[in-house]
């Protein structure tokens, strides 16, 4: 498997979705962020060995290791969509499930219980908001896409999470909902 070093943004908008639904306080957002970021970090430097701090790790263009020590929490705007937290707390999981530890630390416990509970608030979330629609994306865009399975059954899936690339994630989103307006 491959690994990164996520971005302040996706760990914005995980703690975001979190602090929305309860699970933490405000409060407790930037413990929270350094502790999820530590984690991430160990996983990258377990699956790289060879890779050392200030350039050479997968990650964010300029990211030191001491970056991780330095998050401090910055709200997203607008209306929190579970498919796209969904897609980042699985992102997250993936990026730091790389060392022996993991399944047993805090983070992975945090990390499993807002996956569980963004899966849980979709079907909701749907019927409210309607589902996105992957062909009202403009021309090369790509945040959204349509999975089909072996059984020809068809999916749609966000890669906007895996990335996060800015944070206009939750934007986008809400303006691929059938009858939804950003």
């Amino acid at each position: 498997m491959s690994a990164w070093i996520v971005d302040r943004d996706h760990l914005d908008l995980l703690l975001t979705a979190a602090v929305q639904w309860d699970l933490i306080t405000a409060d407790q957002a930037d413990d929270t962020g350094r502790m999820l970021w530590k984690e991430n970090l160990t996983s990258v430097a377990y699956r790289y060995p060879r890779d050392r701090d200030g350039g050479s790790r997968p990650g964010p263009h300029g990211f030191r290791d001491r970056d991780v020590d330095t998050y401090r929490y910055r709200p997203y705007p607008g209306r929190i969509d579970p498919e796209v937290i969904e897609a980042a707390a699985a992102s997250l999981r993936h990026q730091s499930c790389e060392h022996p530890d993991w399944q047993h630390s805090a983070a992975a416990r945090w990390v499993n219980r807002l996956h569980r509970l963004a899966t849980e608030s979709i079907p909701a979330f749907l019927a409210e908001y309607g589902p996105v629609d992957p062909r009202r994306q403009g021309p090369g865009e790509d945040g959204w896409y349509t999975l089909t399975d072996l059984t020809g059954q068809q999916q749609v899936r966000s890669a906007d999470g895996w990335n996060v690339p800015d944070r206009d994630v939750l934007r986008r989103a809400a303006a691929l909902r059938a009858g939804a307006t950003p």
